[in-house]
């Protein structure tokens, strides 16, 4: 799979996330696992694109989320990770998220 950010990117989410070559490979790996599940129920209004099709315009920020998310877990930080989700997951309406 094509990710939306390059190599550099990539190292510097990792070097942030405190994460070695082999645990950011495997953020990356459980990323493309959690996006062809979701491949597997696509609607039927794509069901004639192919998996590179469908995330070949995945934008950045929701990658972005995704790695956090998965590499949070990585570090260990689940409750944050979860946190993490939580609030992108919060409608923008809902009195309890803050920005």
């Amino acid at each position: 799979m094509k990710f939306p950010v390059d190599d550099d990117m990539l190292t510097a989410w990792a070097t942030l996330l405190d994460l070695t070559k082999e645990q950011s490979d495997d953020v990356l790996c459980e990323v493309e696992q959690a996006l062809r599940r979701g491949y597997a129920f696509r609607p039927l209004a794509i069901r004639h694109l192919t998996f590179e099709e469908v995330t070949a315009d995945m934008d950045i920020d929701e990658f972005a989320l995704m790695y956090l998310t998965f590499g949070l877990h990585r570090a260990g930080q689940d409750e944050l990770a979860d946190d993490v989700m939580g609030r992108a997951l919060a409608p923008a309406t809902d009195p309890r998220h803050t920005r």
